[in-house]
């Protein structure tokens, strides 16, 4: 996996950041110079092949040239969200390791993991502080966490 030079304003282009879930993956992308994080619409995680093409579309729209995807502390997985898993209790942490190997197979841009310890827990906080139902959030929380992971990369890489 490719990586970056620490000061940001060496490097412009698009920042794409996932927030990998096994059933969606909120999606947050940055401005080419890389100052702000956006939220964009989750992607419905119903298998790879469906997921890494809509992530090249993305890659393409926006002029991507780097992936960070969120990488939770070792959790595992309630055994009735895997219906596709082969292992009884895989860490959350594997998955998305797997995942990001599998995507940058298919992709020539550099794909880096960074923590996301707790993005999912505060961009959920975030949207009830805004009023939004959890019925309403449940799409959003995804991609409210993919933009605190951005905000946080491009934070510590502006240091």
């Amino acid at each position: 996996m490719g990586g970056i030079q620490k000061n940001n304003s060496l490097i412009m282009g698009s920042i794409l950041s996932i927030d990998y879930g096994l059933k969606r993956i909120g999606i947050a992308v940055s401005d080419p110079q890389r100052i702000f994080a956006f939220p964009q619409d989750f992607i419905e995680n119903k298998n790879f092949t469906f997921v890494a093409s809509r992530i090249k579309e993305i890659i393409r729209e926006r002029e991507i040239n780097l992936i960070i995807i969120g990488l939770p502390h070792d959790q595992r997985v309630k055994s009735q969200e895997l219906k596709t898993q082969k292992q009884k209790k895989p860490s959350m942490q594997n998955i998305i390791l797997d995942f990001a190997k599998a995507l940058q197979k298919q992709l020539k841009i550099p794909i880096k993991t960074i923590d996301e310890s707790f993005s999912s827990f505060i961009a959920n906080e975030n949207l009830k502080e805004c009023n939004i139902s959890s019925k309403k959030s449940r799409g959003l929380i995804d991609s409210e966490a993919a933009r605190l992971i951005l905000e946080d990369f491009i934070q510590q890489n502006n240091d």
